[in-house]
C-alpha cells in the first residue's frame, strides 16, 4: 500500500484541526493553503491557541473528577 503524499497529510492534520476547532466553538480559521504548506494566520494561531487552552483545561476538569473518585472511595 503506497504511503500518503505530503499533501494527503496536510489534508488530514487540516480535517482534524477543523473538525475539532469547529466541535469545541472556536473558529476555524486557520490561514492559506497551498498544495504541500499551509500558512499559517494570525488569526489561524489564535484559534488553535485557543482550542489547546480548551484542551487543557478540560483536562484539568478531568483530573479533578478523577481525583475526587479516587478520594470518595
Amino acid at each position: 500500500m503506497p504511503e500518503n503524499t505530503q499533501q494527503q497529510k496536510l489534508d488530514y492534520a487540516l480535517k482534524e484541526l477543523d473538525d475539532n476547532l469547529l466541535l469545541w466553538g472556536i473558529d476555524n480559521w486557520l490561514g492559506y493553503r497551498t498544495a504541500e504548506t499551509m500558512r499559517l494566520s494570525v488569526s489561524g494561531a489564535t484559534n488553535l491557541v485557543a482550542l489547546v487552552n480548551t484542551l487543557n483545561s478540560q483536562i484539568a476538569r478531568l483530573e479533578m473528577v478523577i481525583l475526587e473518585m479516587e478520594n470518595t472511595n
